[in-house]
Order: C-alpha cells, then structure tokens, then sequence
C-alpha cells in the first residue's frame, strides 16, 4: 500500500475507516507533477460520521477534505457530475 500512495497525486476515501486512516498515515503532504513541480496531494474523506475526518486530521492529514454524508449518495452524485462533464455538448 505505501508503494502506490507515495505516487498517488489525488485521493478520494469513501466509507471505510480503517483503509482511510492507514492511507492518511503513509501520504505525503506533496506531489511532483509532471512538469516537476511541487503540488499539495488533494484529499477527501467521505464518510457518514465525523469521526474519520476528525482522526485523519489529527494524525496529520491536514489537507484532508471532509465530505459528511451517505457513501451512496456521495458516489451517484459524483457519478452524475463526471456524465455531465464528460458526454458530448448538445448541438
């Protein structure tokens, strides 16, 4: 797991605790891109209670993004807004 979030440029964290602090643990606060410059690791938490939001940030994911709601209300929104954005303009 650490081989592949050192490398990871954005994060997204949806319902399960345990994974969700574990992540956080072996993040670094930075990325490279790939015109070598440096850029903060875009993070979010979705979770229903504030609980994992509050322990990522207290174990020093501080640039965690906390999402308060429904896993399944999260994802079929989200799902929604990348059709939007990805289907063909109307002519």
């Amino acid at each position: 797991m650490r081989e592949l979030t050192v490398r990871a440029t954005m994060v997204v964290m949806v319902a399960t605790a345990l994974h969700a602090i574990a992540a956080g643990n072996m993040l670094p606060t930075y990325c490279v891109r790939a015109d070598g410059s440096l850029a903060e690791i875009t993070t979010i938490c979705v979770d229903q209670t504030e609980f994992v939001v509050h322990k990522l940030k207290d174990r020093g994911t501080h640039q965690a993004f906390g999402v308060i709601t429904n896993a399944q209300d999260f994802m079929r929104l989200l799902q929604l807004e990348l059709a939007a954005r990805i289907a063909p303009p109307a002519p």
